[in-house]
């Protein structure tokens, strides 16, 4: 199984961010989150760089502009991962995100796997529902 984080986001340039992670940055870098709230999340994010590898693929075009772009999901096993993005997200639900949680047996076509995480591009049927 897998699982990915989704919010409603909306950035201040106006941009559609989906993944718990974007809205991440842009909370730490608004000025009405408090200075605790953004150590937290940026030792969170910390535990993140140094605990989840960075995919190193995200299409399996072979061109430079492809048109399918893959989305991360973590493994169930991914257990302290998990734990760590359930605390990000009781930050995030303080400022008013709300976050939901996607489940999959099949995310897409897989293009990159570790031992914590999966990056897919979606099934063409599946994209309005994960992105």
């Amino acid at each position: 199984m897998y699982i990915r984080f989704i919010t409603q986001f909306i950035n201040d340039d106006n941009e559609y961010e989906t993944g718990v992670f974007h809205a991440l940055r842009h909370i730490c870098e608004h000025s009405l989150t408090s200075k605790e709230d953004v150590n937290e999340l940026k030792a969170l994010n910390g535990w993140f760089n140094a605990n989840l590898d960075k995919p190193t693929k995200f299409s399996n075009a072979t061109n430079k502009n492809p048109a399918s772009i893959s989305l991360s999901w973590f493994k169930d096993t991914a257990k302290e991962h998990l734990l760590k993005t359930n605390d990000i997200i009781k930050i995030l639900e303080r400022y008013d995100l709300i976050i939901e949680r996607l489940t999959s047996k099949s995310p897409g076509y897989i293009v990159y796997e570790d031992d914590h995480q999966v990056s897919a591009i979606p099934f063409k049927s599946d994209r309005t529902k994960v992105l």
